[in-house]
């Protein structure tokens, strides 16, 4: 196999798994309606500090499991998290 062959085979490889990421992203945001409804509703606030500070420490022990930075991965989980809470928001103030 040639080192251009290699290559493309791991970019495919890669391509194939921001797809996977990019649909878990997806399923995880079209909850984001349904909570947003539920807090609305029960005038709960959108944002849960305690909640929030502990999912991250549940991901940081995983992310240091999976041999990944936990600086990276708590980067990332803020942007997610950050955009849940924009969906949210935009659900509760109509």
């Amino acid at each position: 196999m040639s080192k251009e062959d290699t290559i493309n085979q791991l970019r495919r490889h890669i391509d194939r798994i921001d797809t996977v990421i990019i649909t878990a992203l997806a399923e995880r945001m079209s909850l984001m309606p349904e909570i947003g409804e539920y807090k609305k509703e029960n005038n709960v606030p959108i944002f849960d500090e305690p909640r929030e500070v502990e999912i991250m420490k549940k991901l940081k022990k995983i992310s240091k499991e999976q041999g990944l930075d936990e600086s990276f991965v708590e980067e990332v989980f803020l942007s997610i998290f950050n955009e849940s809470k924009r969906i949210q928001n935009d659900i509760i103030t109509g």
